[in-house]
């Protein structure tokens, strides 16, 4: 087993670095808090050994920069005390245990083992833990009852971050997999119920149902995440609750799980074939400029509702724009102030070293631990807090999840076919109806169509579309990347969060 050591007095530890290698251990040490950092970043150490206080850059700083690289790194703090507003920093920047000075070599050991064996048992107690909790596990009959079983799977993906073995991860993979079969069953019988009113608050209904009753109260600021996950939701949640007290609600997102439609449902208060019936100047049926008209869809909803208040509408689409927006929308004084900002694209692109991130997403998981190293130093989270110093309540949510496709599906249709890859409209659609929801009237769930002949696609699962033309290609390219438009419990159970400034 490897360990680092990193201590600014390392000469005086030799003795014990000496009868740990006797003990068959590979030890290396770093003497300044900076090193020790970078050779954390460069090699992979079962456990790390790191002093309190060092000049320069002390051991609470180097800890927080080590577990932001890799949350699940060992570490164990070596202290000269056990001051409690110390252990109450030091556990809260995720130290694993510590150790008092002077200990002696028996003491080490000692902490030695029962750090490392940690992770054993909590591995098999969360074995036990996972067993128990499904083995009596009925499908959910409700919008209610997916909402929390996908929450329960959801809270042990990021619980299996952490601990577990693969074979666990393995298992709670494909109880996903079985959820999604049943949960694309369930949406098929009920949607066109839930559009007419009889299931769960949907894209549509959020302003009337959540917002407009916060509003009569107070300015609120309207934060939507483009693209962003439940279990991201529950990633970033954390460092949120430092700023603000958090009252989670969920709804669906509508079909398909893209922004032209949830997002302009969300803004005008309608669904999409609504909208060209009532609005049609501000529907385009192009594949490009789709959103343009958001501003002007919620200020029609506002007059719908005899609303007569000043709002202001921000879209961020890179970290520029969101730092320079920063002290405008802080100082913003509207009735209601709208900010959406484009979440996931930002989360690829703004790690600064990533380069192209497709070749390193081999496992999901790996965009939850990026997320936790890019979120508490992005300027998102830079304007979330000062907004939380506004006299307003705050509001996040997001227009629809994703979902990282593994199972190709092969499309037919005619040459002005819509590209997305898990939705697609068209005159004289084919497809396997095992792998998509073949809609031959779409107005049937209120989609609006530019003619009779089109059908709608909405890929199901997994799955994602591809043409019949080079399809090992098509299947090559795009096989284990992150879509969305179509249904799985990823894309349609969203977070609603209204926010107190603390």
């Amino acid at each position: 087993m490897k360990i680092l050591w990193i201590d600014d007095e390392i000469d005086l530890l030799k003795p014990f670095v000496y009868l740990l290698q006797q003990e068959g251990y590979e030890v290396k040490t770093a003497t300044s808090g900076e090193d020790g950092v970078t050779l954390a970043s460069k090699e992979l150490f079962d456990l790390i050994f790191l002093d309190e206080i060092m000049p320069g850059v002390d051991g609470l700083e180097v800890l927080r920069r080590i577990k932001n690289e890799n949350s699940q790194q060992l570490v164990v703090m070596v202290t000269k005390s056990e001051e409690e507003d110390m252990m109450k920093k030091a556990y809260g920047g995720w130290v694993d245990d510590y150790i008092t000075k002077p200990f002696s070599f028996t003491q080490l050991l000692s902490v030695l083992n029962r750090t490392l064996k940690r992770r054993l048992i909590i591995a098999e107690k969360m074995n036990e833990e996972y067993a128990t909790q499904f083995r009596t596990h009925t499908e959910p009959t409700d919008h209610n009852e997916w909402v929390e079983y996908y929450r329960t799977l959801v809270s042990w993906d990021l619980r299996l971050l952490e601990f577990g073995d693969r074979s666990l991860k393995e298992i709670q993979d494909e109880r996903k997999h079985e959820a999604n079969a049943g949960f694309v069953k369930y949406i098929e019988h009920e949607y066109r119920d839930f559009i007419k009113g009889k299931g769960p608050i949907l894209s549509q209904d959020l302003f009337s149902n959540y917002v407009l009753p916060i509003l009569k109260e107070g300015p609120v600021h309207l934060v939507i995440f483009d693209s962003m996950r439940l279990d991201q939701y529950f990633k970033i949640s954390p460092y949120l609750r430092d700023f603000f007290e958090m009252d989670t609600q969920f709804f669906y997102s509508i079909l398909p799980t893209a922004t032209p439609y949830s997002r302009n449902a969300i803004f005008a208060g309608l669904l999409p074939l609504e909208i060209v019936q009532k609005l049609p100047q501000y529907w385009s049926f192009e594949s490009k400029g789709q959103n343009r008209f958001e501003k002007e869809l919620f200020s029609e909803q506002l007059k719908r509702h005899n609303i007569r208040l000043k709002f202001s509408f921000y879209k961020l689409s890179s970290i520029q724009e969101i730092e320079r927006n920063i002290k405008q929308i802080t100082n913003d004084k509207a009735d209601i102030c709208i900010t959406v900002i484009n979440f996931f694209d930002l989360l690829f692109h703004s790690i600064p070293g990533r380069g192209d991130m497709k070749g390193m997403l081999d496992d999901e998981r790996v965009l939850l631990n990026l997320l936790s190293y890019w979120f508490p130093i992005s300027p998102i989270f830079e304007l979330l807090k000062n907004v939380s110093k506004k006299d307003c309540r705050v509001i996040l949510t997001t227009d629809h999840g994703f979902i990282r496709v593994r199972r190709p599906s092969i499309i037919y249709g005619g040459r002005s076919i819509s590209p997305n890859l898990r939705y697609k409209y068209g005159p004289a659609l084919r497809i396997d109806k095992k792998t998509a929801w073949l809609l031959n009237n779409p107005g049937e769930i209120s989609l609006p169509s530019a003619d009779p002949s089109v059908r709608f696609a909405l890929a199901k699962e997994d799955y994602y579309f591809i043409y019949p033309t080079k399809p090992t290609e098509y299947e090559k390219e795009f096989k284990y990347t992150f879509q969305h438009g179509g249904i799985s419990m990823e894309e349609m159970i969203l977070p609603f969060t209204i926010m107190k400034p603390r």
